[in-house]
């Protein structure tokens, strides 16, 4: 083999290998020298805060994709992943700037467990609507009981709560008027405290979007997920107006496929410690719906509580529970009408187009494959990184489609990714140095 040849082969060798280091994990960005990973790579804390390219999503796992099995909410790495479900902004007016006055004799901004109504039980229902919500609103209405809502704007892949596809909104408005009460679980099922300022902002205001965009109204009452939220969280819900909620009983419904809710529950109630409680269930577990709801209701109900929503037991009237989404006054959801999304930009070039809206199709949420995500014991504390064992399992869409490897088939280190233009480029220079030779 010539000098010259060798030389050539030594040139495309050593191009394939910058050419792919520039596309790998420790490649920057411009600003702010930001690691980036492009499909099938890295991110996240365990890849020293590799964030993927535009269009990507970090899984819960640390690798970048798009699907659901990447991108879906509360697995989905929201500082990692820009296509993150989590970081899609929902359709309708933006309630940023709504002015937000204090009403009513619930305090802001702190830690809420307890009703104060005697004989009242605040029962509340965490992480829907879900596609077992309405059998929920069925018992509920059959039982003469009403509740509290703490809904989720876009989690298991369900789509956003306000979208006309994802067939949610209409659930919302039958909880209005039936006499429930919708509350506020965030956008996506974030943990609030693992989250920057900005991305836990984003995690309040989206969700008031939606729940806007479909019931006409901003709630004023707020559960944060896994309840974890620090004295920053805190300091931020009482300055956007949300009145916190946790509870005092919680039946672990969620854990182990509630093997122990019904002995918690009745323990509580047999206690005697109490004339009235705030209760955690959740309507995305389908023993809840099935078989837990009716038995909390036929045992509180023996009990001689009346069975309402978190408002009513802590003795605020109905208005108190919303405000207007623009003049951020109280406001009640009954005979509220769904905010108006707000007019597009007309285009010079668009094309104009008509579409009616005097027959819309119902839409009703359909069974899909398992997905969990986990909930975390009270007053339980978390890393950034690190989430408690425990989970919840419930239901989520996917996509059909994928575009990173994962398991066996990521990449092994050290090997060509022939998906990436950076390996080719390196190959087009060895193939240059081999023709030589």
């Amino acid at each position: 083999m010539r000098t010259d040849s060798l030389v050539a082969l030594a040139a495309g060798v050593l191009a394939s290998s910058q050419l792919a280091a520039c596309h790998s994990l420790e490649s920057t960005s411009d600003a702010g020298l930001q690691k980036r990973a492009g499909a099938g790579g890295s991110c996240g804390p365990a890849a020293g805060g590799a964030v993927c390219d535009t269009g990507l999503c970090c899984s819960e796992g640390g690798v970048c994709g798009t699907g659901g099995e990447y991108c879906t909410a509360p697995g989905c790495l929201l500082a990692y992943g820009p296509a993150c479900d989590g970081n899609k902004a929902p359709s309708g007016a933006d309630t940023s700037s709504m002015p937000r006055p204090k009403f009513g004799s619930v305090p802001y901004g702190v830690d809420v467990t307890s009703c104060t109504v005697p004989g009242k039980l605040g029962l509340t229902f965490d992480d829907g609507p879900y596609i077992y919500t309405t059998a929920l609103l069925d018992l509920l209405k059959k039982s003469n009981a009403r509740a509290t809502f703490f809904v989720v704007g876009n989690n298991a892949g369900k789509g956003a709560i306000n979208d006309p596809n994802s067939g949610y909104t209409p659930i919302l408005q039958r909880m209005i008027a039936e006499g429930h009460q919708v509350g506020s679980h965030t956008w996506s099922h974030e943990n609030l405290n693992t989250l920057s300022t900005e991305l836990r902002r984003k995690q309040i205001i989206y969700n008031e979007i939606a729940i806007a965009g479909a019931i006409g109204v901003v709630p004023t009452y707020f559960r944060p997920p896994y309840t974890e939220c620090n004295s920053a969280c805190y300091a931020e819900l009482g300055a956007l107006g949300y009145k916190v909620i946790n509870y005092d009983v919680d039946p672990k419904d969620w854990e182990d496929g509630g093997v122990k809710a019904e002995g918690i529950f009745t323990e509580a109630i047999n206690s005697g410690r109490q004339s009235e409680y705030m209760v955690l269930a959740h309507d995305v577990q389908a023993f809840t719906v099935e078989t837990f709801a009716a038995f909390m209701i036929q045992k509180a109900q023996a009990a001689g509580f009346e069975i309402v929503p978190a408002g009513e037991c802590l003795g605020e009237p109905e208005n108190q529970w919303y405000r207007d989404p623009k003049t951020g006054e109280a406001r009640s959801a009954r005979g509220a009408s769904p905010e108006p999304e707000p007019e597009p930009t007309p285009s010079k070039s668009a094309t104009s187009t008509t579409t009616s809206t005097s027959s819309k199709k119902i839409i009703t949420p359909t069974p899909v494959p398992t997905f969990k995500v986990t909930e975390l014991p009270r007053n339980s504390t978390t890393s950034s990184t690190t989430k408690s064992s425990s989970s919840t399992t419930f239901t989520t869409t996917t996509s059909s489609t994928t575009t990173a490897t994962t398991g066996s088939q990521v990449t092994p280190t050290g090997a060509a990714d022939l998906t990436r233009p950076a390996a080719w480029l390196g190959l087009a220079g060895l193939a240059a140095g081999l023709v030589l030779a």
